[in-house]
């Protein structure tokens, strides 16, 4: 099944022109074996335009990590800063799918016209546009399925008879007209990407042969709450899937 590809829509061109220099630069989480009760995994944040490969490193200190385990309990882990990427390690006491997953919120920017600075209109009266900036990322290794974490933004997936179904959602809400790209592990680019429907979704069939690992991703623009000291919230998420 071929899916059609569509370019990203911004609704200010301040924000499409710093879009555009960041483009190709994606962020994911993943595990680097599999999750054996009483062995320890190392998880590993990886940003860059090389999926699986990172090559910048986020910042660590922003971020709220946390493994989801096969029982539904929820454990909270300390990200640190490593060579072109942030790792933490975990040890499960439970054998089996575990799904990872993290949160970056990066504050409110206004774009002024004395340069980018730091918070919303409310500090600055003068911003030419204001936003926040969301990031999330979830990874469902070894799973058929990555279910809703109950995060601001995420993707959701199913897997069924060779086809991924993946579902964007914001505030659990599904998302529609959201472009959604597809990596394969070792892919120079997207190998596909499709707007979501009504439903918030996007349907993807892997090629006979391709390799087992995908990273599906989202960035778009939405409105920000009323009342708020900024314009828009620029989200940014991934899921990161393997078969």
């Amino acid at each position: 099944m071929e899916l059609v590809p569509y370019m990203r829509v911004l609704s200010f061109v301040s924000v499409a022109l710093l879009a555009a220099a960041a483009y190709g630069h994606y962020t994911w989480i993943t595990p680097e074996t599999a999750f054996v009760a009483g062995k320890p995994v190392t998880i590993r944040i990886g940003h860059g335009h090389a999926f699986p490969n990172s090559e910048e490193t986020i910042n660590a200190a922003q971020l709220d990590l946390f493994v989801l385990t096969p029982s539904g309990k929820r454990v909270p882990v300390k990200a640190v800063a490593a060579v072109k990427s942030v790792a933490a390690s975990y040890t499960p006491t439970e054998s089996g799918p575990h799904t990872i997953a993290f949160v970056q919120d990066r504050g409110v920017s206004s774009r002024t016209p004395k340069g980018l600075k730091k918070g919303g209109r409310d500090v600055n009266p003068d911003a030419l546009t204001a936003s926040r900036t969301l990031r999330t990322s979830v990874a469902a290794a070894g799973a058929t399925g990555a279910r809703s974490l109950g995060l601001e933004v995420e993707l959701t997936a199913q897997f069924v008879s060779g086809v991924w179904t993946v579902q964007l959602l914001t505030g659990g809400k599904p998302h529609a007209g959201a472009a959604v790209e597809v990596f394969l592990a070792g892919a120079s680019s997207a190998v596909a990407a499709s707007k979501t429907d009504a439903e918030g979704k996007i349907r993807y069939q892997p090629q006979a042969g391709a390799a087992k690992r995908a990273l599906f991703t989202a960035e778009f623009k939405h409105a920000a709450p009323q009342g708020a000291s900024y314009d828009a919230v620029n989200y940014e998420t991934s899921l990161f899937v393997s078969w």
